[in-house]
C-alpha cells in the first residue's frame, strides 16, 4: 500500500463497544496495520474486528486482532463483504447535542447543579448545537464545533441519540482540537459525568452499527 488510507474501525470485545478512525498503512498476506485515532489497549487479542474503508467501493473486511500497542492494531483478515457507500455514523442517524463551553477548570458548583437538574445552570449563557452527524463512543465525541474551544475547556452537554424520546445531561472535557478544512476546527471531548441510560444508548447505536456492518 503505497500510502495511508483512511478506514473505520468496529471491535464489540467486551461490555463496551469500540469504534475509532484510522489509517491503515501496511497491508501484508493478509494482515491490516492500522493506525487509530484512540488508544486501543483493552482489546483482547482475537477480537472480532469490522474494517471499512472510507469514501469508496471497497468491501468491508472482517476479521481478528493479532496485536494492538496503544494506538497501533494489526488485524488478521478472514473475510470480506460488500459495502454500501455511505459511512457507518450515518447508517442510523445522529446525536443530538447541545453544549455551554465553561472554559478551563472544574467549574464544581455548577456542573453538581447541572447533573441534579436544577434549570439555572442550563439557562445561563451560551449554548451551541454541532451538526448531528459525528464521531462517537461510548467515552467521548468528536465533532467541529460552532463556537471557539481549548483543550482543558469544561462542557455541559445536553445529550441525545437520534430515535430516541431521551436526552441526558453529560459533562465532557475538550482534550484535542484540530484543523480541519476552509479553516475549520474539529474537537475531541472526554465524558466527564454521562449518565447510566446515556452509555445504554450510544452502546445499542454502536451494535446497530455492527449489524449494519455485518449485513
Amino acid at each position: 500500500m503505497s500510502s495511508a488510507v483512511p478506514v473505520e474501525v468496529v471491535c464489540t470485545a467486551g461490555p463496551i463497544p469500540f469504534v475509532a478512525q484510522g489509517r491503515v498503512f501496511e497491508v501484508t498476506m493478509g494482515r491490516y496495520v492500522i493506525d487509530l485515532d484512540q488508544d486501543a489497549s483493552t482489546l483482547p487479542a482475537g477480537a472480532r474486528a469490522i474494517v471499512s474503508f472510507v469514501g469508496g467501493d471497497s468491501a468491508r473486511v472482517i476479521g481478528r486482532v493479532v496485536e494492538v500497542r496503544g494506538n497501533r492494531m494489526v488485524v488478521s483478515q478472514d473475510g470480506v463483504r460488500s459495502r454500501e457507500r455511505r459511512t457507518f455514523p450515518r447508517l442510523h442517524g445522529g446525536i443530538p447535542l447541545r453544549y455551554r463551553n465553561m472554559g478551563p477548570g472544574d467549574h464544581d458548583f455548577e456542573v453538581a447543579g447541572y447533573l441534579r437538574g436544577d434549570a439555572g445552570p442550563a439557562e445561563r449563557g451560551e449554548w451551541l448545537s454541532p451538526g448531528e452527524f459525528m464521531n462517537f463512543s461510548v467515552t467521548g465525541l468528536k465533532f467541529d464545533p460552532p463556537g471557539p474551544m481549548a483543550v482543558e475547556d469544561l462542557l455541559l452537554v445536553q445529550l441525545g441519540v437520534r430515535g430516541r424520546p431521551d436526552t441526558w445531561r453529560c459533562t465532557a472535557r475538550v482534550v484535542a482540537v484540530e484543523a480541519g478544512s476552509e479553516g475549520r476546527a474539529s474537537v475531541a471531548v472526554e465524558f466527564e459525568a454521562i449518565p447510566d441510560g446515556a452509555q445504554e444508548a450510544l452502546t445499542s447505536l454502536t451494535l446497530q452499527i455492527q449489524d449494519a456492518l455485518l449485513d
